[in-house]
């Protein structure tokens, strides 16, 4: 049966025929095919404010996606208070320079490393070491540049998505104090984390729709397979080996490979399974738009004592922030800009480096601090995608 719904009560599990009312600016696109995931929702809604639905090939949640309108307040402004590691050494666009490099040189590394584990090859394992040290040393100098790099660059392949979950791991383990040793420990396993998935065919691991049970099944080794290729050199440390084979396990039990739960997941994989989603949802998919920071916050947060725990997430988002260190934002006037900074105990104002006018024509820049009683304007879009406007905002940045 047929049935014709707003786009706000779309519902994972939904199987959506098309969507768009016809018009010049929301012409109808055919999908035919099931809504697997609240990020799939998510890219309907900003698409098209109806869809068309087959009810009997619905297969519906029994969990709902959290309504558009939530805003900031589906994530809490202020979060518990903890201890925060020092204030970057040196400026943005200073380490950014070098950060860059250090990017360059690690994807350049995983690329080798990848490729060696396809074909059966030895690998450079005291590179691994290297890399994730020089990664480590950059977001030890200015965390901020090291994280705003998996936005700038988040393209998707499992090359740069490990390069930026590593990026995220060293920045975060920098804010959050860690001892050296256990950012180093966080920062490799990121780095490793997706290993296991060059051992699937290039025709599961790049299949632009959906996977079939069989196919699905493949994926689902992935972290076992990359714990026992790595466990296979004994040159890695347990918690690195355990990490990236718990890195898709979830709280509530219903993960994979092993179905932990709770206490019984590697602590490290905490974070990287927090990592690891939030840098998928922000790249973009052969199958799917990429979400804005903003938007993947709030699906991790709308699984937050479910999917991830509840405390390594809060801490995450008060690392990243509402709106990340180069995430591209519309102010209250009509110009865009990247965000260069922001507030800790002011989340939802953020340092704005505004580079486009209100018709998206490169400008002089002005920097604007959005805070009341600064004279800033106003954010009020959370996040916008520069691809979607054709741009290269690492051209502009910082």
């Amino acid at each position: 049966m047929l049935k014709r719904i707003s786009s706000q009560n779309l519902r994972v599990g939904m199987f959506v025929v098309e969507y768009g009312d016809g018009s010049f600016d929301c012409p109808r696109v055919r999908l035919d095919r099931q809504l697997e995931s609240l990020a799939d929702v998510e890219a309907v809604r900003r698409e098209s404010k109806e869809a068309m639905v087959d009810m009997a090939l619905s297969r519906i949640s029994p969990e709902p996606a959290p309504p558009e309108s939530e805003g900031l307040s589906s994530i809490p402004p202020f979060l518990p208070s903890g201890t925060l590691g020092p204030e970057p050494m040196i400026s943005l666009a200073e380490e950014l320079r070098v950060a860059r490099a250090v990017y360059n040189k690690s994807l350049d590394f995983m690329s080798r490393f990848l490729r060696d584990v396809k074909l059966g090859r030895a690998t450079s394992v005291g590179e691994a070491e290297q890399v994730a040290g020089e990664i480590g040393a950059s977001a030890a100098r200015n965390h901020k540049a090291a994280s705003s790099l998996s936005i700038t660059r988040s393209h998707g392949y499992v090359t740069n998505h490990s390069v930026n979950v590593a990026f995220l791991a060293a920045a975060l383990g920098v804010r959050l104090s860690l001892p050296e040793s256990h950012l180093h420990t966080l920062t490799l396993a990121a780095l490793l984390h997706d290993v296991g998935k060059a051992l699937l065919p290039d025709a599961v691991l790049h299949k632009p729709g959906k996977l079939t049970a069989e196919e699905y099944a493949l994926v689902k080794r992935h972290p076992q397979d990359g714990h026992d290729l790595l466990a296979a050199q004994h040159l890695f440390s347990r918690d690195v080996l355990d990490a990236v084979r718990d890195h898709h396990e979830s709280r509530d039990g219903t993960g994979y490979p092993g179905g932990k739960a709770g206490e019984e997941i590697n602590p490290f994989a905490h974070y990287l399974s927090i990592l690891d989603v939030y840098d998928a949802l922000i790249s973009y998919r052969t199958y799917r738009r990429a979400l804005t920071p903003f938007q993947a916050l709030k699906f991790l947060y709308a699984n937050r004592e479910t999917r991830f725990s509840s405390p390594h997430l809060l801490a995450f988002i008060r690392f990243i922030g509402i709106y990340p260190v180069g995430s591209f934002v519309r102010l209250a006037d009509g110009c865009y800009g990247l965000v260069t900074d922001f507030h800790e105990d002011k989340p939802d104002a953020p340092r704005v480096k505004v580079v486009f006018d209100k018709r998206l024509r490169p400008m002089r820049p002005v920097t604007v601090d959005t805070a009341q009683g600064n004279g800033g304007a106003r954010v009020v879009e959370l996040g916008l995608n520069p691809k979607d406007y054709h741009l290269n905002t690492e051209l502009f940045f910082p």
